[in-house]
């Protein structure tokens, strides 16, 4: 008797594992969602409905992009964790809504780790640039240190979103100087009053930082990046300087879907994004953005964003910033 009901169970889970794998084989049968926690007509935005056109094409279904924005993302992250979880939702999640955010907020309406499945990376976002104003008299991060150092109080510097906040905090823990934090709702707003020495220093990514920079009102003194890029001519990487050298701030962004999604379907959905993404036509137009198309599937993408939140738990302690 007892080695009929094993036998039975064994069966049992031999036709799940069957018909789990045959519904991957067929997924997707209706249309796919990404949710994209940004306003629409961003970068980040733009290159999500290129993706999601290719992917579309691909599996023979319509892919359909709805931005969710607000509360640093987190409005559109919740949406994508309340989803059920059969990988129909998927959200276009960055390094900063999907690790950083969980160490700047007491609490968040989701688990950026145990809410989701990692998916797919995609992107290395292109660094942010460190802007000040033109009427400041710094022209590189160890001209900015001194000046800091020299007037301690003197200096604000304006975020509208984590990313940004985190970009200038590791730079007062590495370099052992203050400068008062003014937060914003958004990052226009920083940069408006940026142009108008309402606060000296934003962390901006490169593609708007430097159109700023263009009009004369604003000045580059650094990328935040390991090392110099095009889209900055001239500007030095903040590890150039003196006792910098570890410094780097970037970010990726990533597919993730609900936890309990289907194994079979989290790769199914993988290797068709990877796919999108190795396309040469999809990559050309990408990389227009400033964006570097790095990927990764399920496994590699769950390790580097827990690596992720332990990075930025560290960095938010270390700068005693006290979660909201």
């Amino acid at each position: 008797m007892l080695k009929r009901k094993i036998l039975s169970v064994g069966m049992m889970s031999f036709m799940f594992g069957l018909l789990a794998s045959a519904q991957a084989q067929d997924f997707p049968v209706r249309p796919l969602r990404i949710i994209v926690p940004l306003a629409a007509g961003g970068a980040t935005d733009v290159v999500a409905r290129l993706i999601a056109d290719k992917l579309s094409e691909q599996v023979k279904q319509a892919v359909i992009v709805e931005n969710r924005p607000g509360a640093q993302g987190m409005i559109g992250v919740e949406a994508a964790a309340r989803a059920a979880p059969d990988g129909y939702t998927l959200v276009f999640g960055s390094s900063t809504t999907m690790a950083a955010i969980s160490s700047l907020y007491a609490k968040l309406p989701f688990d950026p780790i145990e809410d989701f499945a990692a998916v797919a990376k995609a992107l290395d976002n292109a660094y942010n640039v460190l802007l000040v104003p033109s009427s400041l008299p710094v022209n590189n991060v160890a001209e900015l240190i001194a000046f800091a150092k020299a007037n301690p109080t003197t200096l604000n510097y304006g975020a509208g979103t984590a990313s940004s906040r985190i970009c200038i905090e590791m730079l007062k823990v590495m370099s052992g100087i203050s400068i008062t934090f003014v937060p914003y709702k958004t990052s226009t707003q920083a940069l408006n009053d940026l142009m108008g020495n309402q606060v000296q220093l934003v962390c901006e990514p490169t593609g708007s930082g430097m159109a700023q920079v263009a009009t004369g009102k604003l000045r580059a003194i650094a990328v935040t990046g390991p090392q110099r890029i095009d889209e900055a001519p001239g500007v030095a990487a903040v590890a150039e300087t003196a006792g910098l050298k570890d410094y780097g701030h970037w970010s990726w962004l990533a597919f993730f879907t609900r936890a309990g999604t289907p194994p079979a379907v989290i790769n199914k959905l993988s290797t068709e994004l990877l796919r999108a993404l190795a396309n040469p036509e999809v990559a050309s137009k990408i990389k227009k953005f400033g964006f570097d198309i790095v990927t990764s599937g399920p496994q590699e993408l769950a390790a580097l964003q827990k690596e992720a939140v332990a990075k930025y738990a560290k960095i938010v302690k270390d700068a005693g910033i006290k979660p909201e």
